[in-house]
């Protein structure tokens, strides 16, 4: 008889934890996928626009600012620790791109589409999550 209450007590917590986690957990937020969404299609275009030397150092600090934008939104939600560590990666690598072109240097093809190549996967894969979140 013990042994069935104490069970049934631990049981009981733990599911109250998982509760309380859900219910602490980050929610939803069109907003946010919206921005990632952008980010995401701005980088799969620009990708293509590299060999272009006007359009490229354009491309580059609007996907900076973009980024930077969406670092700053995701910063205070609640409970979204690393929804802002992705934003903040995320920003890095584009703020890597940017600096670049804005040094004058010069930026071949291939670092180019590198670049974007990353900021792409990597907004995939922040996409995915921020749709997988509960609504």
């Amino acid at each position: 008889m013990k042994r069935l209450v104490f069970l049934s007590l631990i049981l009981s917590t733990l599911s109250g934890c998982a509760l309380i986690d859900a219910y602490l957990m980050t929610k939803y937020d069109p907003n946010e996928y919206k921005i990632i969404s952008e980010i995401r299609t701005d980088s799969n275009r620009y990708k293509t626009e590299c060999a272009n030397p006007l359009l490229s150092p354009v491309n580059a600090v609007g996907i900076a600012n973009k980024t930077s934008l969406f670092q700053n939104y995701s910063e205070n939600i609640p409970y979204n620790t690393d929804g802002f560590k992705a934003a903040t990666s995320l920003n890095e690598i584009a703020q890597g791109l940017a600096e670049k072109y804005t040094k004058g240097e010069t930026v071949s093809l291939a670092f180019c589409k590198i670049k974007y190549g990353s900021i792409e996967n990597s907004a995939t894969v922040i996409q995915h999550v921020i749709g997988n979140k509960p609504r």
